[in-house]
């Protein structure tokens, strides 16, 4: 089969491998779909290290074999899945926080995951989606799932103002999700016009550009205040932390979701001094009696967030080299990046 390997900072190519085998407990997949996420981007550059195998986990595909002891899922099933494997024995596991399981795997346990024509996955992180929702949205479950828990963990409630902090697919789906769940006003920051465009569009109540706009005048005009109740910081940034604390009221809510790949230099006295909650926000779990993926799904289904504004550019597996490139450079007005698998032919539906 055909899969991505990198090969150093910037980049990554196509090789012919074999077509892995599952184990116990593992299905393989027909990837038909994968989204280029910014963890990726981070392996890519190098950030967060490389493993051989560039294994992207927003991926939506059809089970092809099952693995010995797989009895919840079946040949023919449409799923998409989280990227990690949980135990579902330990203390966090039996709580409903499996994605803190101490016994934690990838996925796709060291194979090809993803970025290949077969997809190796752990069956504890699958999840069927309806032949009504195309390749493409069932790809976008993972990164729904990822920002609506990052906007339940803020608690925030219909009467409170809400402030997202950065407009790629994280930050304009967490936007969508508080939207969805009636928040009253909703103000998204953005670097690029392309990602203001999309956040309007998903239901932000006002924009604001950074550096070039004083965001708390941009809350003052919306709400009356110059201080929101509840921030989702989703860039991982010294400048977006530093933006959280003066635009937090006291004893407000401060969500991080974003990817950190090194130590920053933040001032946290406010922390202290006005009471503020913060809290991370990592993957998915349950959130309430239902988890993420579950959620997600609801939502892309009743068509309370259309995710596929994100998607702005699908290639072929062939050509994974230039949907990088595509993704990393922002000037190219991309949002979500997509690849499908060569032998589908075209954009799969």
């Amino acid at each position: 089969m055909k899969a991505a390997i990198y090969h150093g900072e910037k980049s990554i190519s196509i090789e012919d491998v074999d077509v892995p085998v599952p184990g116990p407990g593992y299905v393989l997949l027909e990837m038909k779909c994968c989204g280029i996420c910014g963890s990726d981007l981070h392996s890519y550059f190098g950030q967060w290290g490389q493993s051989k195998n560039a294994s992207g986990h927003e991926s939506s595909g059809t089970i092809v074999k099952c693995g010995e002891g797989v009895t919840d899922f079946n040949v023919g099933d449409r799923v998409c899945m989280e990227c990690f494997s949980h135990c579902g024995k330990c203390r966090y596991c039996q709580t409903g926080q499996y994605n803190l399981c101490e016994n934690l795997g990838g996925t796709s346990g060291g194979n090809h995951s993803g970025f290949a024509e077969y997809v190796i996955a752990h069956s504890s992180s699958l999840f069927r989606f309806p032949d009504s929702l195309s390749f493409e949205l069932g790809a976008m479950i993972e990164p729904l799932a990822v920002s609506y828990r990052a906007f339940h963990r803020s608690r925030a409630n219909y009467q409170d103002n809400v402030l997202v902090i950065g407009s790629g697919t994280i930050g304009l789906l967490a936007t969508a999700s508080a939207k969805a769940s009636g928040i009253r006003n909703v103000i998204a920051t953005y670097k690029y016009d392309h990602q203001a465009k999309i956040a309007l569009e998903l239901g932000a109540d006002s924009v604001a550009q950074t550096p070039e706009q004083n965001v708390r005048d941009e809350i003052m005009k919306l709400t009356g205040k110059p201080e929101v109740d509840a921030i989702i910081e989703t860039t991982a940034s010294a400048d977006g932390f530093n933006l959280a604390m003066s635009a937090i009221r006291k004893g407000g809510s401060l969500v991080l979701v974003g990817g950190y790949h090194k130590a920053l230099e933040v001032n946290i006295g406010r922390i202290v001094g006005a009471e503020i909650n913060v809290t991370g926000s990592s993957c998915y779990g349950y959130s309430g009696m239902k988890r993420d993926f579950e959620w997600s799904i609801d939502l892309i289904l009743s068509n309370k967030i259309p995710v596929s504004k994100l998607v702005t550019h699908s290639f072929p597996l062939s050509n994974i080299q230039e949907a990088f490139e595509v993704s990393a450079d922002k000037k190219s007005k991309s949002i979500k990046v997509q690849v499908y698998n060569d032998q589908d032919k075209m954009k799969v539906k």
